[in-house]
């Protein structure tokens, strides 16, 4: 479900969105809850991952399970490529 977020083209959404922005081809996977995120393009998220005021940059990738939370003043950065 995406919940007033902007999602570009070839975005694949199983799990859960609210308050986020999704470039192209990023992918949520089953069970992942995003809150407040920007992700750039060609993203994944694994499975059951909660991820809340996260900026990331393109093909990065969080694990199954990850659990990454920032604040509204000071949001959890993630560099081009990385794998969290």
């Amino acid at each position: 479900s995406a919940r007033n977020s902007l999602v570009a083209d070839g975005c694949y959404i199983e799990g859960s969105v609210e308050n986020c922005v999704l470039c192209r081809g990023v992918r949520v996977k089953k069970g992942a809850v995003l809150k407040n995120c920007v992700l750039m393009q060609d993203t994944v998220v694994g499975e059951n991952a909660r991820l809340q005021y996260v900026v990331a940059d393109k093909y990065t990738s969080f694990s199954d399970s990850a659990a990454l939370s920032g604040s509204a003043h000071l949001p959890f950065t993630v560099p081009k490529g990385k794998a969290v």
